[in-house]
């Protein structure tokens, strides 16, 4: 007498599982209520000294008397480069900064000369 497996789900072993799963619940309740009415001692954390309020008093005090950081205002490229050279030794290598218009005019030249060069196919 070998059953051998068939199409049907196998009632059996379900049946089985589900008794299984029933006293592993029953024993974890069990064993739950026994270590409720068990404990006797709760560990817990020493209590921390309250702040009195004069401490902190003091510490606002001391934090009103801190000097603040001053705040820079920003300023536009043209006054820091004025401020910078101004401040430098005259005797600097610091190099002389070219003005806008000079290196607009620049720019355009090397434009004309890359047009040149693409006309050409060079590049």
């Amino acid at each position: 007498n070998v059953k051998l497996g068939g199409l049907g789900p196998d009632y059996e072993t379900i049946k089985e599982k589900v008794k299984k799963l029933k006293l592993q619940k029953e024993y974890s309740r069990q064993i739950k209520e026994y270590n409720m009415k068990n404990i006797t001692v709760v560990q817990r954390l020493p209590e921390k000294p309250p702040v009195s309020s004069v401490s902190r008093q003091k510490a606002l005090e001391y934090a009103k008397k801190i000097p603040r950081p001053k705040t820079f205002i920003s300023k536009s490229s043209d006054q820091e480069v004025k401020e910078v050279l101004a401040q430098a030794p005259t005797g600097s290598s610091l190099p002389t900064l070219p003005s806008l218009e000079s290196l607009w005019n620049r720019h355009e030249k090397e434009k004309e000369l890359v047009a040149a060069f693409k006309a050409l196919h060079i590049l």
